[in-house]
């Protein structure tokens, strides 16, 4: 028996009273193919009592008690053009009915608005489109495992070895030596939030309302983010009835579940994993990769304007470096996150205060012998109160921030009791002020302008950071924004030593020194609406940086530009995302200048619509080119010195003689073709709409993924091989949304 039929057989179960029919079915739009919410569906005729219902958000509609008879049937949107079908409806008997209507826009005459933006927006349900999301699957492909970030290679080059470093002894890490972004998850740092492994989308578009990622012209509320920041927020749960999905398939499986907790407050709880039990004829060796998140948000109306949200995040992932490894021998890192934010009305302002924690951790085993054990934990603290109001036609926002950031490494032997054999710790606070103002001094023209005042108790003094924007609307559908800005963060520097501690077994280790470094950023940004549902985004930048961790307090440039063209309607909805960027930098080194130069390229591309018949694709395309790696040694005492930039940051290393030279770090670009073939059936069981989704998709296409971690054969001359990498993979699986 079919899905179709067992879904219909399902409907002709349900009750209805005698002597009267039932008419179910689902309204779509024939343009998209997409189902059509709060469509009126009625049974027309004075003869009747009146017989009416409303789609819902699955398009799904229900009349029942219909006397038998000759009925005609009407359905009616407000951007559709209305249809009318005759059929004979039978006592007992529950009739199929779906209607595809054609659009119709309605035309309206034009209406100026002008909009002020509130922080105290009590509920907003609304979910993001993925293609909304697609700038930060972009820099999600920068994402880095953290263990470089770290220190773990320094940590590994303090502990004495007794061999000489060969080639098979150096993993490379695709990911640099310090981390210059600010990532914001509903108020809370988290350190790395994507994914790597690219086998699942790197957010789950179910749960989160919006990413905003800003190269440049940042308001000023945002301390941190010398490279980039993005603003990550996650939507509240429905307070109408409990809605949920459910998917699983031979790769992975993911979930959530939303609705009201109270009458006042709902909650959205979701959790994702790669287990990879359905792959094992396509492996020898066991799988070699694992990842899991989990993601809730409760929110809570305290009445009078008040609303309190609370937020929890935590992701790990984690790679089998060889076929022999034991569970505590894999690399590992992971987040956990969470914040408290409290919004409210204080007289004419609009108020919101937030207390947020974040924690990255990282394990990585290193030397042939796979007995080394390094790992690092990083930890934020963050406290802030926002302000805002509007004076006239103009913007205000103020507030004040506080940030204590906690580093700690260390090296230890696996499976041995007190074995630490280096350790490493540093800290520094960080308090803040800010102001920014938006307002409209022309019609067409919007300028925001605000200034960061921050005191680093490691640094001392006051350190000033303006901002400025300026966005004109050149038409009605092309704007264009200029902004420039000064960013400060604390990054750790990577090589001084100012102090020994003490630790089990007498192991000695240093505490690191924590540098207040800056940036610059220019932007220039180009949007357009070029019609048919398609929009065109295009930014480029200049960024110039200083005192980033080296010894020399290196000072860099960095240039490039990102374009972003997507589609969010119509049959066919896509996206393509290209970033370019060159970073260089003049050094001294051994009394001679050196010109460091280095570029990297990303691209993500996506596309779906219909097929065979009322089926779906979807079609995604990663590449990316130029990406820095980083190299962690077998420990050894005269190991070389190495540094490897993130994102803008030039690579470059440095050698103490008489050590031998290290291997060269891969440069061979990657690439991700995955696609995806999936039909949904819509049913309605005793009153609750579900939809149900086998779908069957091929993961690396190209037999070729990138690789997480590198490494060289002992033979002379070979090249970087990537470790735990995936074969041509077909996944099928279902999906279950109610």
């Amino acid at each position: 028996m079919s899905i179709a039929s067992l879904l219909l057989a399902a409907t002709t179960a349900l009750p209805v009273q005698d002597g009267t029919g039932s008419v179910w079915g689902v309204v779509r739009s024939r343009n998209s193919n997409a189902p059509l919410a709060f469509a009126t569906v009625e049974i027309v005729g004075s003869s009747i009592a009146p017989v009416q219902a409303q789609t819902n958000g699955s398009g799904i509609y229900y009349l029942r008690n219909i006397p038998p008879g000759r009925r005609l049937i009407r359905v009616t949107h407000i951007d559709h053009a209305s249809e009318e079908m005759e059929i004979v409806v039978l006592a007992g008997r529950t009739h199929p009915v779906s209607f595809d209507l054609q659009l119709r826009p309605v035309r309206l005459r034009p209406v100026r608005a002008r909009a002020t933006p509130l922080m105290t927006e009590l509920r907003d349900t609304t979910r993001a489109r993925p293609s909304d999301l697609g700038n930060a699957t972009v820099r999600a492909l920068e994402a880095t495992p953290g263990v470089a970030e770290l220190g773990l290679a320094d940590a590994a080059r303090e502990v004495p070895g007794h061999e000489p470093i060969d080639p098979s002894d150096v993993l490379f890490v695709r990911g640099g030596s310090a981390d210059l972004k600010l990532v914001l998850l509903n108020g809370a740092p988290v350190f790395a939030p994507f994914h790597i492994g690219g086998l699942i989308h790197p957010v789950d578009a179910d749960l989160f309302r919006s990413a905003t990622l800003y190269l440049g012209g940042a308001p000023a509320r945002y301390n941190g983010g010398l490279s980039y920041v993005m603003d990550l927020e996650t939507r509240s749960g429905r307070p109408q009835g409990i809605h949920g999905n459910a998917a699983v398939d031979m790769l992975s499986a993911r979930g959530f579940v939303e609705g009201p907790v109270t009458s006042r407050g709902t909650a959205v709880v979701g959790a994702r994993g790669v287990h990879g039990r359905g792959t094992e004829p396509f492996f020898a060796d066991p799988f070699p990769y694992a990842y899991g998140d989990a993601l809730g948000r409760m929110d809570l109306d305290l009445g009078t304007g008040r609303v309190l949200s609370v937020t929890g995040f935590w992701n790990r992932e984690s790679v089998r470096l060889d076929s022999v490894s034991r569970p505590g021998e894999q690399a590992a890192w992971g987040n956990t996150a969470g914040s408290a934010r409290l919004r409210s009305i204080i007289g004419k302002s609009d108020a919101m205060f937030t207390l947020a924690a974040g924690q990255f951790g990282a394990r990585l085993p290193v030397g042939s012998s796979r007995r080394l054990m390094t790992g690092g934990v990083s930890r934020q603290i963050r406290g802030s109160a926002d302000f805002g109001r509007s004076i006239g036609g103009s913007r205000i926002n103020y507030g004040a921030s506080f940030d204590r950031v906690d580093f700690d490494q260390r090296v230890w032997i696996e499976q041995t009791v007190d074995s630490t054999l280096y350790r490493a710790g540093t800290s520094g606070n960080m308090a803040g002020v800010y102001v920014d103002a938006a307002t409209n001094p022309l019609e067409r023209l919007q300028v925001r302008a605000g200034l960061r005042a921050d005191v680093f108790t490691l640094d001392g003094g006051v350190a000033w950071s303006p901002r400025l924007a300026a966005t004109l609307l050149l038409t009605d559908r092309v704007s264009m924004t200029i902004a420039g800005g000064r960013y400060r963060q604390y990054v750790r520097t990577t090589e001084e030593a100012l102090a020994l501690i003490t630790t089990p077994h007498s192991a000695q280790g240093e505490t690191q020194h924590l540098t207040v470094a800056s940036s610059t950023h220019l932007t220039l940004a180009l949007d357009q609406d070029l019609g048919e549902n398609i929009r065109l985004s295009l930014e480029g930048f200049y960024k110039s940086f200083e005192g980033l961790p080296s010894t020399g307090g290196l000072t860099a440039e960095a240039s490039g530009v990102d374009l972003w063209v997507r589609r969010n309607r119509g049959a066919l909805v896509g996206w393509f995302g290209y970033s370019l960027a060159w970073v260089w930098s003049d050094e001294e080194y051994a009394d001679r200048p050196v010109h460091l130069f280095d570029g990297r390229q990303l691209m993500t591309a996506g596309l779906s619509g219909p097929v065979i018949g009322k089926g779906k694709f979807e079609l995604r395309v990663s590449y990316g080119a130029g990406l820095p790696f980083a190299a962690i040694p077998e420990p050894e005492t005269n190991t070389p010195v190495i540094g490897v930039g993130l994102a803008d940051v030039p690579a470059f290393s440095m050698v103490r003689d008489p050590s031998p030279s290290l291997p060269e770090a891969p440069d061979q670009p990657y690439i991700r073709i995955d696609a995806q073939v999936a039909r949904t059936w819509h049913g309605d069981w005793r009153g609750m709409a579900f939809e149900f989704t086998p779908y069957v998709k091929v993961l690396n296409a190209l037999n070729r993924r990138d690789g997480i971690f590198y490494y060289h054969e002992r033979a002379a001359g070979s090249d970087a091989r990537a470790l735990a990498g995936l074969p041509l993979l077909p996944v099928v699986g279902i999906d279950w949304r109610f």
